[in-house]
């Protein structure tokens, strides 16, 4: 079985576990995304950076129809 076959059985099965299993199986994958996703100190700094400047109204915003319009312009 490949990756995406085992993706596929998992989504299909998981309601034929029981609570406790599923649990568990909750914290296993929890676990493994949150460990994939963490950010060096440096990029922990930039998010901080750029919230505040969010916050402080510094930053600017666009809409998604602008955003797409933008994208296609390039």
């Amino acid at each position: 079985m490949d990756a995406l076959e085992k993706r596929e059985y998992i989504h299909n099965n998981l309601y034929r576990i029981g609570d406790k299993n599923i649990d568990e199986l909750f914290r296993k994958v929890k676990s493994l995304v949150e460990r994939d996703i963490t950010l060096t100190v440096a990029q922990e700094e930039e998010v901080k950076k750029r919230y505040a400047r969010h916050k402080n109204g510094e930053s600017e915003s666009y809409s998604w129809n602008n955003v797409k319009n933008r994208a296609k312009a390039d």
